[in-house]
Parts: C-alpha cells; structure tokens; sequence
C-alpha cells in the first residue's frame, strides 16, 4: 500500500502541485485510490486487530479502578484471556487486604491472649503475637493434671454476607456468564425486623428472653452452662464446671436454656416477638438489610472468577462476637488457682480470636490456595495470554512486556501474602486447638 508520509510531506506534495500542474493532485489521489481498492479486493480486512498497549498500569490497589478497567480492549487480549487476567488481578487485590486484615486483626487477639496467660512480651507483628500465644497456651495446658479434661465451648455467632455484593462480584469478572448464571441462593436470611420475628433473634443488647437464651445470662439460668456454674448441677451444689443441667448462674462461658434475666447472644422466642437486634428467622414485614445469615451457594461462573469471589466474600462476612468458655474437669484441687486463671482468660481473650477463624472461614485456607495458584498461572503465562489475537511478533512482546510490568512483581508479592494468610489461619486455628489437646 502506498505511503503518504508525514503531514510535512502531504502539504509539501499538495504544493508542488499548485506550482506545476493544477491536475497532478487529482491524478495522485485517483492513482492512491485505485491502489487501496485493489489492496481490499486482495486481502479482506483483519478483524480482531490489537490495539495500542496502554502505557498505564491499573492500580491493583483500587477495587473501583479494577472494576472498571477493560483488559481485554486496553491490552489487546482476547475477551477470555482478559477475563482471567480481571479475576487474577482482583484476586491479588483481596489477598492484600485478607492479608493486612489477619496481620492486624490476630495481632490484636493473640497479644491478648499471650499476656493473659501470662507473657508480658511486646510483638512486632501477627505472626510473632500469635506464636507467643501458640507457646502460652501450650504451657498452661502442660501444667495442668493430666487427668484433667478439658473442653472448649463456642457459641457460635451469627454471620451476614451481601448476596448482591457477590452477584456484582461474579458479573465483574466473568463477562461470558448470562445473567441468570450469577444468580445467588441464600439459605436463610438475617436483617432488622420491624414487625413479630419468629425464630432466632440476635441480640443487640442484654434483654428479656421469653424463649431459650444462647450465649450469656445476666441473671438465674437454668440449662447448659459451658463455663462456671454457682448454684446447683443436676441437683448438687455446684460452684464449677457442670456436665449436666445447672440452675443459678453460669460464669465466664455461654450458657444455652432459660434465663430469667437479660439475655445477650440469640434468643429463640416462644412465642414470637419484637426483635431489638436481627432477626435471623421469618418477620411478620419484610427485612430491613437482609443479608445471607446461612449457606450461600455460589455462582455459576468460571473458576478464576469464582476464586476471586471466595476471596472477596470472605473479606466482607461479618460475624457477631462468639461467647467462649472452657470447661475444665478432673484437675485436683491444687490446681483450683490455675483452672480458674485458665478459663476467666479463655472467657475474655478468645472471642476476638474464633470470630476471626468464623469470618474467614473452615475454607480459607483451601480459597487462599486456590487464589495462590491462579496468580502463579496467570503470571507464567503471560506469553500465551497474547495469543487469540492477530498482532505482529513485535507486538506480542511488547504486550507481553506491558504485562509483565503491570502484574508480574504485583502478583508475585500476591502469592507471598497468600502463603503468610494460610500461615495466620494454621496459627490461629492451632491456639483454639491447642487448649483441648
């Protein structure tokens, strides 16, 4: 195809011809003309041209900016390949945060717990906080009679997750999937309830329970307690662990049955009633806020959009605190002292540490994993994620290049907060196990 050159050249052909030959401007216009003509009629045109690489990269920090970045169209990719590379660039972005958010979180709990048993030692991050707790529960378990049986009583919170926020999560990173594929089914739902809740009503503040309380009683319970009861045990004065039914007041640990003062945890009305706090069964009006308080079955996308998704859900689950207690049985008494220290500090430093392990989940470490290895994939093929599109040879490396800058050591650094996220929820999980060992 004939070239025209610069503008310069353009303006500098126009006026030679003003100069010379008033009909050379038309003749080389015709003549270019019936080049292109001829050049169409021999080669179709090109479809699925790349187009310029974009010289900025996406800040992997904001989830906005991701949202709305095109890959496909800004680095010339196929619309798949771009899909991918969308979902593992996310997924990065949730790592960080899951990441940050352990360090801080369990930082703060484990501190908690070294110090109440008794390691006065200042740490510099989660990880040493928590290998101090690791090391402290340890200990005191040890020096417990190992006759002594002990058992760790969880009331397990209410949890909430945003349905549409998972559906706009599937639709960002899967633009091949039709709207009814990214559908979500909750299970149960859980919101304000400005009418009669039947059910499960999570307290926001201690109150009257016409129904069975499960968590703590501020006042004369009869039922499960799973810390310390003072009253009697199925009959007998009691002022300790209580395998049986307990009828005074339960300490330091949930209490599940009735209570005749204020409740604060869940209360199951019978019959229904006004709920304070949420209402996690049906509401005479429809749910203010209702959000998935049960299973939440994912949707149907492809697999790194799925990934990321897992990730992103487990960043945005909010749990309500857990109430915690450890029974302690068969210790002698000398080791009354101990078993009491032991389970007032379970009682209050272990809460902050089982909503976490709640939140992230029994799967995160498996998700975290999952997200690791798309990230490792995606970054060891950046090659390959060129293909699909017409380009010349030139090109492809420079996309590729374009790709490496923008994700390679981004992803990288991804994958190293992965393995230091599944180190946290083994550390964290290995505390609560450890007192029960």
């Amino acid at each position: 195809m004939i070239g025209l050159g610069s503008a310069g050249d353009i303006d500098r052909v126009n006026g030679m011809g003003k100069r010379r030959h008033g009909g050379c401007v038309v003749a080389l216009v015709v003549v270019s003309c019936a080049v292109c003509v001829a050049c169409s009629a021999s080669h179709p045109k090109a479809v699925n041209v790349a187009p310029a690489v974009p010289s900025r990269c996406p800040d992997l920090a904001k989830a906005e900016e991701l949202a709305a970045f095109d890959f496909a169209s800004e680095f010339g990719l196929a619309r798949g390949a771009g899909d991918v590379l969308k979902a593992a660039a996310l997924a990065s972005m949730e790592l960080g945060l899951l990441d940050e958010k352990l360090d801080a979180e369990l930082g703060i709990a484990c501190s908690q717990i070294a110090h109440d048993l008794g390691d006065k030692g200042d740490w510099r991050s989660g990880n040493e906080a928590c290998a101090a707790a690791v090391a402290a529960v340890h200990e005191a378990r040890e020096k417990l009679d190992r006759k002594a049986t002990v058992r760790l009583v969880v009331r397990a919170p209410v949890c909430l997750a945003s349905a549409s926020f998972t559906t706009k999560c599937a639709s960002l990173c899967d633009s091949s999937a039709p709207a009814d594929r990214l559908k979500i089914a909750c299970e149960q739902k859980a919101g304000r309830c400005d009418g009669t809740c039947s059910g499960v009503c999570e307290t926001s503040a201690p109150t009257r329970c016409a129904g069975a309380c499960n968590g703590s009683c501020e006042g004369v319970m009869q039922g499960r307690c799973g810390g310390r009861c003072k009253g009697t045990c199925d009959g007998k004065f009691a002022s300790g662990a209580c395998q049986g039914r307990c009828v005074g007041t339960c300490e330091n640990g949930p209490m599940e049955g009735e209570c005749k003062g204020a409740c604060r945890g869940s209360c199951t009305r019978a019959p229904p009633g006004i709920c304070d706090g949420l209402c996690a069964g049906t509401c005479s009006v429809e749910l203010s806020d209702a959000k998935c308080s049960g299973t939440l079955t994912p949707p149907d996308v492809s697999a790194p959009c799925r990934t990321r998704c897992d990730l992103a859900l487990v960043n945005h689950t909010d749990c309500s605190t857990p109430h915690v207690g450890l029974v302690i049985t068969g210790a002698p008494p000398r080791d009354r002292e101990r078993v009491e220290a032991m389970t007032i500090s379970v009682a209050k430093s272990y809460p902050a540490l089982l909503k976490i392990l709640f939140e992230v989940g029994e799967a995160a470490r498996s998700r975290t994993l999952e997200a690791q290895e798309l990230l490792a994939s995606t970054r060891r093929t950046f090659a390959s994620r060129v293909s699909g599109v017409k380009r010349t040879e030139a090109s492809a490396q420079t996309v590729e290049t374009q790709l490496t800058t923008c994700f390679g050591e981004a992803f990288k650094n991804a994958e190293l907060a992965a393995t230091r996220v599944m180190a946290s929820v083994d550390q964290a999980q290995g505390i609560r196990d450890e007192l029960t060992k």
